[in-house]
Protein backbone atom coordinates (compact mmCIF):
# COMPACT_ATOMS: atom_id res chain seq x y z
CA UNK A 1 0.00 0.00 0.00
CA UNK A 2 1.63 3.09 -1.11
CA UNK A 3 1.81 5.88 1.76
CA UNK A 4 -0.76 8.53 1.03
CA UNK A 5 1.07 12.51 0.24
CA UNK A 6 -0.79 15.00 2.99
CA UNK A 7 -1.14 18.48 1.55
CA UNK A 8 -0.28 21.54 3.38
CA UNK A 9 -3.07 21.85 5.77
CA UNK A 10 -2.38 18.43 6.81
CA UNK A 11 1.58 18.92 7.27
CA UNK A 12 0.67 21.93 9.08
CA UNK A 13 -1.19 20.53 11.47
CA UNK A 14 0.68 16.99 11.65
CA UNK A 15 3.42 19.44 12.50
CA UNK A 16 1.58 21.74 15.39
CA UNK A 17 0.39 17.94 16.62
CA UNK A 18 4.58 16.82 16.85
CA UNK A 19 5.42 20.35 18.23
CA UNK A 20 2.63 20.60 21.11
CA UNK A 21 4.13 16.74 22.26
CA UNK A 22 7.95 18.07 21.96
CA UNK A 23 8.68 15.85 19.04
CA UNK A 24 10.96 18.81 17.55
CA UNK A 25 12.77 16.94 15.26
CA UNK A 26 9.81 15.64 13.69
CA UNK A 27 7.63 18.88 13.94
CA UNK A 28 10.82 20.11 11.89
CA UNK A 29 10.88 17.66 9.24
CA UNK A 30 7.16 17.73 8.71
CA UNK A 31 7.05 21.76 8.52
CA UNK A 32 10.60 21.49 6.13
CA UNK A 33 7.90 19.10 4.08
CA UNK A 34 4.94 21.73 4.16
CA UNK A 35 7.21 24.59 2.94
CA UNK A 36 8.47 22.60 0.42
CA UNK A 37 4.53 21.64 -0.99
CA UNK A 38 3.89 25.44 -0.32
CA UNK A 39 6.86 26.83 -2.49
CA UNK A 40 6.10 24.38 -5.32
CA UNK A 41 2.44 25.76 -5.14
CA UNK A 42 3.28 28.89 -5.34
CA UNK A 43 1.40 29.86 -2.44
CA UNK A 44 3.26 32.83 -1.12
CA UNK A 45 0.74 33.06 2.24
CA UNK A 46 1.29 29.49 2.88
CA UNK A 47 4.77 29.72 2.68
CA UNK A 48 5.03 32.47 4.89
CA UNK A 49 2.85 30.92 7.37
CA UNK A 50 4.84 28.18 7.08
CA UNK A 51 8.43 30.40 7.50
CA UNK A 52 6.63 31.70 10.75
CA UNK A 53 6.12 28.09 12.42
CA UNK A 54 9.71 27.21 11.58
CA UNK A 55 10.82 30.23 13.17
CA UNK A 56 8.96 29.78 16.20
CA UNK A 57 10.51 25.58 16.39
CA UNK A 58 13.90 27.14 15.99
CA UNK A 59 13.19 29.93 18.45
CA UNK A 60 12.08 27.13 21.58
CA UNK A 61 15.10 24.82 20.87
CA UNK A 62 17.44 28.08 20.98
CA UNK A 63 18.21 28.01 17.18
CA UNK A 64 17.67 31.61 16.89
CA UNK A 65 20.16 32.58 14.35
CA UNK A 66 18.04 29.84 11.80
CA UNK A 67 14.83 31.43 13.13
CA UNK A 68 15.55 34.55 11.87
CA UNK A 69 15.75 34.44 8.05
CA UNK A 70 12.30 32.42 8.23
CA UNK A 71 10.55 35.73 9.63
CA UNK A 72 12.14 38.34 7.76
CA UNK A 73 11.00 35.84 4.48
CA UNK A 74 8.06 35.91 5.78
CA UNK A 75 7.68 39.63 6.68
CA UNK A 76 8.79 40.35 2.99
CA UNK A 77 5.56 37.71 1.67
CA UNK A 78 3.06 38.80 3.51
CA UNK A 79 3.81 42.48 2.89
CA UNK A 80 3.95 41.79 -0.75
CA UNK A 81 0.76 40.16 -0.71
CA UNK A 82 -1.18 41.44 2.42
CA UNK A 83 0.13 45.30 2.60
CA UNK A 84 2.48 46.43 4.81
CA UNK A 85 -0.63 47.88 7.72
CA UNK A 86 -1.77 44.33 7.75
CA UNK A 87 -2.41 42.57 11.21
CA UNK A 88 -0.67 39.59 9.81
CA UNK A 89 3.04 41.34 8.76
CA UNK A 90 2.38 42.82 12.58
CA UNK A 91 2.38 39.19 13.63
CA UNK A 92 5.56 39.17 11.67
CA UNK A 93 7.32 42.28 13.64
CA UNK A 94 6.35 40.96 16.69
CA UNK A 95 7.99 37.84 16.08
CA UNK A 96 10.96 39.06 14.30
CA UNK A 97 11.31 41.31 17.73
CA UNK A 98 11.29 38.47 19.95
CA UNK A 99 13.63 36.97 17.78
CA UNK A 100 16.53 39.90 18.17
CA UNK A 101 15.68 40.21 22.02
CA UNK A 102 16.67 36.57 22.63
CA UNK A 103 19.79 37.24 20.13
CA UNK A 104 20.63 40.72 22.38
CA UNK A 105 19.67 43.00 19.36
CA UNK A 106 17.81 45.05 21.93
CA UNK A 107 17.33 48.48 19.88
CA UNK A 108 16.17 46.47 16.66
CA UNK A 109 14.25 44.36 19.46
CA UNK A 110 12.18 47.81 20.45
CA UNK A 111 11.96 49.08 17.04
CA UNK A 112 10.30 45.93 16.01
CA UNK A 113 7.52 45.97 18.76
CA UNK A 114 6.65 50.17 18.13
CA UNK A 115 6.13 49.44 14.74
CA UNK A 116 4.11 46.26 14.94
CA UNK A 117 1.83 48.40 17.69
CA UNK A 118 1.57 51.33 15.45
CA UNK A 119 -0.07 48.56 13.07
CA UNK A 120 -2.41 47.50 15.11
CA UNK A 121 -3.44 50.94 16.18
CA UNK A 122 -3.68 51.76 12.89
CA UNK A 123 -6.04 48.89 11.70
CA UNK A 124 -7.73 48.16 14.83
CA UNK A 125 -7.73 51.25 16.90
CA UNK A 126 -6.43 52.21 20.08
CA UNK A 127 -8.88 50.23 22.72
CA UNK A 128 -8.53 46.80 20.81
CA UNK A 129 -7.47 43.56 22.63
CA UNK A 130 -5.14 43.06 20.02
CA UNK A 131 -3.28 46.26 20.82
CA UNK A 132 -3.63 45.66 24.55
CA UNK A 133 -1.68 42.90 23.86
CA UNK A 134 1.20 44.31 22.26
CA UNK A 135 1.04 47.07 24.80
CA UNK A 136 1.95 44.15 27.23
CA UNK A 137 4.92 42.93 25.16
CA UNK A 138 6.63 46.04 24.44
CA UNK A 139 6.08 46.88 28.14
CA UNK A 140 7.84 43.05 29.19
CA UNK A 141 10.82 44.24 26.79
CA UNK A 142 11.24 47.83 28.76
CA UNK A 143 11.38 45.35 31.75
CA UNK A 144 13.81 43.09 30.14
CA UNK A 145 16.06 45.80 29.84
CA UNK A 146 15.09 47.80 33.22
CA UNK A 147 13.23 50.28 31.66
CA UNK A 148 10.48 50.37 34.09
CA UNK A 149 9.61 54.22 33.89
CA UNK A 150 8.08 53.50 30.19
CA UNK A 151 7.55 49.82 31.24
CA UNK A 152 4.83 50.52 34.05
CA UNK A 153 2.57 52.81 32.11
CA UNK A 154 1.96 50.38 29.14
CA UNK A 155 1.22 47.71 31.39
CA UNK A 156 -1.42 49.71 33.24
CA UNK A 157 -2.76 50.94 30.25
CA UNK A 158 -3.19 47.40 28.52
CA UNK A 159 -4.76 46.47 31.39
CA UNK A 160 -7.63 48.88 31.76
CA UNK A 161 -7.79 48.04 27.93
CA UNK A 162 -8.51 44.45 28.76
CA UNK A 163 -10.74 45.42 31.65
CA UNK A 164 -13.20 47.15 30.09
CA UNK A 165 -13.57 44.43 26.74
CA UNK A 166 -12.95 41.19 28.57
CA UNK A 167 -14.51 41.80 32.04
CA UNK A 168 -12.40 41.41 35.47
CA UNK A 169 -12.81 38.01 35.75
CA UNK A 170 -10.52 36.89 32.54
CA UNK A 171 -7.47 35.08 31.04
CA UNK A 172 -6.60 38.71 30.03
CA UNK A 173 -6.49 40.58 33.07
CA UNK A 174 -4.96 37.78 34.62
CA UNK A 175 -2.31 37.95 32.54
CA UNK A 176 -1.66 41.86 33.02
CA UNK A 177 -2.06 41.07 36.85
CA UNK A 178 0.51 38.90 36.45
CA UNK A 179 3.23 41.05 34.52
CA UNK A 180 3.06 43.70 37.25
CA UNK A 181 3.22 41.37 39.75
CA UNK A 182 6.53 40.63 38.21
CA UNK A 183 7.60 43.93 37.04
CA UNK A 184 7.38 45.39 41.21
CA UNK A 185 9.34 42.09 41.57
CA UNK A 186 12.24 43.48 39.33
CA UNK A 187 12.03 47.12 40.75
CA UNK A 188 12.03 45.26 44.56
CA UNK A 189 8.58 46.56 45.30
CA UNK A 190 7.47 43.27 46.62
CA UNK A 191 4.93 43.95 48.62
CA UNK A 192 3.21 45.49 45.50
CA UNK A 193 3.85 42.08 43.83
CA UNK A 194 3.07 40.06 46.08
CA UNK A 195 -1.07 41.87 45.75
CA UNK A 196 -0.86 41.31 42.22
CA UNK A 197 0.29 37.70 42.37
CA UNK A 198 -2.77 36.66 44.38
CA UNK A 199 -4.72 38.61 42.78
CA UNK A 200 -3.80 36.78 39.78
CA UNK A 201 -3.76 33.75 41.88
CA UNK A 202 -7.71 33.78 42.76
CA UNK A 203 -8.64 35.19 38.94
CA UNK A 204 -7.18 31.46 37.74
CA UNK A 205 -8.13 29.81 40.31
CA UNK A 206 -11.97 31.04 39.83
CA UNK A 207 -11.69 30.54 36.40
CA UNK A 208 -9.63 27.32 35.67
CA UNK A 209 -10.51 25.40 39.42
CA UNK A 210 -7.40 24.74 41.70
CA UNK A 211 -5.49 22.20 39.47
CA UNK A 212 -5.28 24.28 36.27
CA UNK A 213 -1.13 24.34 35.41
CA UNK A 214 -1.45 28.48 35.17
CA UNK A 215 -2.38 27.79 38.86
CA UNK A 216 0.29 26.16 39.04
CA UNK A 217 2.73 28.66 37.15
CA UNK A 218 1.28 31.86 39.37
CA UNK A 219 1.49 29.32 42.72
CA UNK A 220 5.27 29.21 41.66
CA UNK A 221 5.72 32.64 40.82
CA UNK A 222 4.16 34.03 44.03
CA UNK A 223 6.68 31.07 46.34
CA UNK A 224 9.69 32.57 44.18
CA UNK A 225 8.37 36.23 45.22
CA UNK A 226 8.24 35.30 49.08
CA UNK A 227 11.91 33.33 48.07
CA UNK A 228 13.53 36.49 47.26
CA UNK A 229 11.77 38.53 50.40
CA UNK A 230 13.33 35.24 52.90
CA UNK A 231 10.42 34.10 53.40
CA UNK A 232 11.19 30.84 52.75
CA UNK A 233 8.58 28.96 55.13
CA UNK A 234 5.76 30.52 53.02
CA UNK A 235 7.49 29.89 49.75
CA UNK A 236 8.24 26.01 50.06
CA UNK A 237 4.51 24.87 50.63
CA UNK A 238 3.56 27.02 47.07
CA UNK A 239 6.77 25.24 45.32
CA UNK A 240 4.89 21.74 46.30
CA UNK A 241 1.54 22.38 45.32
CA UNK A 242 3.05 24.08 41.95
CA UNK A 243 5.15 20.72 41.53
CA UNK A 244 2.14 19.06 42.57
CA UNK A 245 -0.43 20.34 40.20
CA UNK A 246 2.13 19.63 36.66
CA UNK A 247 2.73 15.89 38.09
CA UNK A 248 -0.75 14.86 38.58
CA UNK A 249 -1.49 16.02 34.94
CA UNK A 250 -2.33 12.79 33.01
CA UNK A 251 0.03 14.03 29.75
CA UNK A 252 2.61 16.31 31.89
CA UNK A 253 5.29 18.76 30.80
CA UNK A 254 8.13 17.86 32.05
CA UNK A 255 10.55 21.08 31.08
CA UNK A 256 7.85 22.66 34.08
CA UNK A 257 8.52 19.94 36.35
CA UNK A 258 11.70 20.42 35.55
CA UNK A 259 11.90 24.33 36.82
CA UNK A 260 10.09 23.21 39.72
CA UNK A 261 12.60 21.01 41.10
CA UNK A 262 15.24 23.64 40.39
CA UNK A 263 13.13 26.22 42.22
CA UNK A 264 13.31 23.89 45.19
CA UNK A 265 16.68 22.91 44.86
CA UNK A 266 17.59 26.60 45.00
CA UNK A 267 15.23 27.23 47.86
CA UNK A 268 16.77 24.16 49.86
CA UNK A 269 20.06 25.54 49.34
CA UNK A 270 18.96 29.01 50.28
CA UNK A 271 18.09 26.80 53.56
CA UNK A 272 20.70 24.88 54.19
CA UNK A 273 19.05 21.46 53.40
CA UNK A 274 22.54 20.00 51.40
CA UNK A 275 21.70 16.53 50.78
CA UNK A 276 17.22 17.61 49.41
CA UNK A 277 19.02 20.09 47.25
CA UNK A 278 21.83 18.58 45.57
CA UNK A 279 19.21 15.56 45.03
CA UNK A 280 16.54 17.74 43.09
CA UNK A 281 19.20 19.98 41.28
CA UNK A 282 20.37 16.31 39.65
CA UNK A 283 16.91 15.63 38.73
CA UNK A 284 16.07 19.21 37.01
CA UNK A 285 19.01 18.46 35.04
CA UNK A 286 17.98 15.25 33.92
CA UNK A 287 14.63 16.39 32.70
CA UNK A 288 15.72 19.70 30.98
CA UNK A 289 18.47 17.67 29.33
CA UNK A 290 15.94 14.70 28.26
CA UNK A 291 13.17 17.05 27.07
CA UNK A 292 15.12 20.34 25.80
CA UNK A 293 18.17 18.49 24.61
CA UNK A 294 21.58 18.76 26.53
CA UNK A 295 22.44 22.00 24.85
CA UNK A 296 19.34 24.12 25.47
CA UNK A 297 20.16 27.26 27.80
CA UNK A 298 18.00 26.16 30.42
CA UNK A 299 20.50 23.17 30.74
CA UNK A 300 23.23 25.58 31.21
CA UNK A 301 21.04 28.06 33.94
CA UNK A 302 20.88 25.06 36.09
CA UNK A 303 23.90 24.17 35.74
CA UNK A 304 24.98 27.58 36.74
CA UNK A 305 22.78 27.30 39.79
CA UNK A 306 24.46 23.94 40.45
CA UNK A 307 28.37 25.57 40.35
CA UNK A 308 26.93 28.71 43.13
CA UNK A 309 25.89 25.59 45.61
CA UNK A 310 29.04 24.34 45.29
CA UNK A 311 31.18 27.04 45.13
CA UNK A 312 29.15 28.24 48.32
CA UNK A 313 30.20 24.54 50.24
CA UNK A 314 33.95 25.33 48.82
CA UNK A 315 34.15 22.20 45.68
CA UNK A 316 35.46 24.82 43.42
CA UNK A 317 36.51 21.56 40.98
CA UNK A 318 32.84 20.98 40.54
CA UNK A 319 31.78 24.24 40.26
CA UNK A 320 34.13 25.23 37.73
CA UNK A 321 33.29 21.80 35.87
CA UNK A 322 29.90 22.91 35.68
CA UNK A 323 30.53 26.67 34.87
CA UNK A 324 33.01 25.99 31.79
CA UNK A 325 30.08 23.44 30.66
CA UNK A 326 27.10 26.18 30.93
CA UNK A 327 29.75 28.87 28.86
CA UNK A 328 30.28 26.84 26.42
CA UNK A 329 26.19 25.96 26.20
CA UNK A 330 25.90 29.85 26.40
CA UNK A 331 28.17 30.35 23.40
CA UNK A 332 26.90 27.56 21.05
CA UNK A 333 23.66 29.55 21.39
CA UNK A 334 24.08 32.89 21.53
CA UNK A 335 27.70 33.40 20.50
CA UNK A 336 30.64 34.24 21.94
CA UNK A 337 30.07 38.15 22.61
CA UNK A 338 26.92 37.80 24.11
CA UNK A 339 26.39 39.59 27.76
CA UNK A 340 25.23 36.14 29.05
CA UNK A 341 28.13 35.29 28.36
CA UNK A 342 30.45 37.44 29.25
CA UNK A 343 28.02 37.08 32.64
CA UNK A 344 29.05 32.97 32.93
CA UNK A 345 32.54 33.85 32.02
CA UNK A 346 33.21 36.19 34.97
CA UNK A 347 31.91 33.49 36.79
CA UNK A 348 34.14 31.10 35.85
CA UNK A 349 37.08 33.05 36.52
CA UNK A 350 36.27 33.71 40.12
CA UNK A 351 36.12 30.16 40.41
CA UNK A 352 39.78 29.80 38.41
CA UNK A 353 41.11 32.04 40.93
CA UNK A 354 40.18 30.65 44.00
CA UNK A 355 41.31 27.33 42.12
CA UNK A 356 44.85 28.86 42.08
CA UNK A 357 44.79 29.44 37.90
CA UNK A 358 45.31 32.64 38.10
CA UNK A 359 46.67 33.22 34.29
CA UNK A 360 43.73 31.59 32.82
CA UNK A 361 41.46 33.56 35.69
CA UNK A 362 43.11 36.73 34.65
CA UNK A 363 42.34 36.30 30.74
CA UNK A 364 39.04 34.78 31.27
CA UNK A 365 38.21 38.49 33.22
CA UNK A 366 39.45 40.84 30.70
CA UNK A 367 37.43 38.65 28.14
CA UNK A 368 34.30 39.21 30.42
CA UNK A 369 34.73 42.87 30.69
CA UNK A 370 35.28 43.23 26.84
CA UNK A 371 31.86 41.61 26.41
CA UNK A 372 30.25 43.18 29.68
CA UNK A 373 31.52 47.05 28.45
CA UNK A 374 29.87 47.00 25.20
Amino acid sequence: MQNVKLDWEELRKAGQLAFEEQRYEDCEQIWLEALEDAKHSNNELQEATTDLDLAALYNVVAQYQQAEPHITHSLELRARNLGDQSLEVAECLTALAKNQGFQGKMHECEQLYLRSLQTKEATLGAEHTDVADSLQELANFYASIGNFAECEPLLLRSLSIKESTSGLLSREVASSLKTLARIYRKQGRFNEADQFYLKTLEVKEQLLGPDNEEVAETLRSLANNYSYQGKYAEAEPLYKRSLEIYEKNPDPDHSEIATNLHNLAVLYYKMGRDGEAAMLYRRALELFSTVLGTEHPEVATTLLSMAKFYEERKKFDKAATLTNLAVQIYEKNYGPDHKTVGSALKDLAELYSAQGRTIEAEDLRHRAQAILST
